[in-house]
Order: C-alpha cells, then structure tokens, then sequence
C-alpha cells in the first residue's frame, strides 16, 4: 500500500506529507524486527543496567556545550533531566518500529520549542540520539548483523524526523 497524498489545510498550507508519514520497513516483518529491537535492549540492560551515564558521558563528549544547556534547564537537577531524556529518547527509539507517528508528533512538536524558546540545537537532539544508539549498538555481538541493521534503520528513521521537525 503506497500512500501519496499531501494534506493541506484551507490556506493551502501543508499540514503532512502522507509518504512520510508511512513507516518504510524492508523485507522482514515488523513481529521480527520487534524480537530483535527487544533482544538487544534487554542485552544492553544485562550489560549497562542504566544506560543513562554512558549515553549522557558519549553526548558531552561529542557536544560539550549542551551540558551548560543541562545544568541551566535541569534547575538544580541535571541528573534527573538527563535521566528524563534519556528515557525519552530510547522511548521513542523502542516505538519507532510500531508507532511511528506518534513519534513523529512527539518531535514535531519539541524540537521546534525546544530551539525557538530553550535555545536548545537540533544537532543535541539528534546527538543524544546518536549517543543511545551508539551506546546499545555496542552491546550487539559483530555475529547479529540483522540487528545492527535494524538499529542503523531505527537511528536513520528517527534522525531523518528530527531534521524535518526543525523551522
């Protein structure tokens, strides 16, 4: 089923993309795409336990100047601000696959705030997603190279929303 439609508001202003809004798999079925996304964050959990320090120590290496951006938005709790995005990001990550519109909804609408009001790049939202892919993919033995695809298309679907979610 292909889906070509544009929807455009009475202004004819574009509202959605219908193309875009149709998660793209290949051939594997999405029930063996979820076995794998599964295997590998429950690998990742036996290894890491949290992952939220090694993705936040991975995203300051890469991008220094957003732990300013933390400590100012995290009001005297960066921990738990890292902690709450962390989990955002590998929250959507785990959804992609089935529920890739609300992801998109959920992008949509925070990268735009996040850069007009909280001054918060698009290049840190796409890095701290960069930084939990990393840090899970490094989990995955070189011998399971379906999942490192998966994760490789998991990280592209979302990247690709990001960038299109900015002004």
């Amino acid at each position: 089923m292909t889906c070509d439609s544009i929807f455009v508001n009475a202004g004819n202003q574009i509202l959605a993309d219908g193309v875009k809004m149709v998660q793209k798999f290949s051939p594997m079925v999405l029930d063996e795409k979820i076995t794998l996304l599964e295997t590998s964050l429950e690998r990742a959990a036996d290894r890491l336990g949290d992952i939220t320090e090694p993705v936040m120590k991975r995203y300051y290496d890469i991008h220094p100047e957003a732990r300013d951006s933390f400590r100012e938005h995290g009001l005297g709790n960066t921990v738990k601000l890292e902690a709450e995005m962390v989990e955002s990001v590998v929250y959507c990550l785990m959804n992609w696959l089935e529920s890739p519109q609300e992801i998109r909804i959920m992008f949509g609408s925070t990268v735009p705030h996040h850069e007009e009001t909280l001054h918060v790049h698009t290049n840190w939202f796409s890095g701290l997603v960069d930084a939990a892919v990393h840090v899970i993919a490094e989990t995955i033995p070189d011998t399971k190279q379906e999942e490192r695809d998966l994760w490789e298309e998991i990280h592209q679907g979302v990247n690709d929303l990001i960038a299109d979610a900015r002004y």
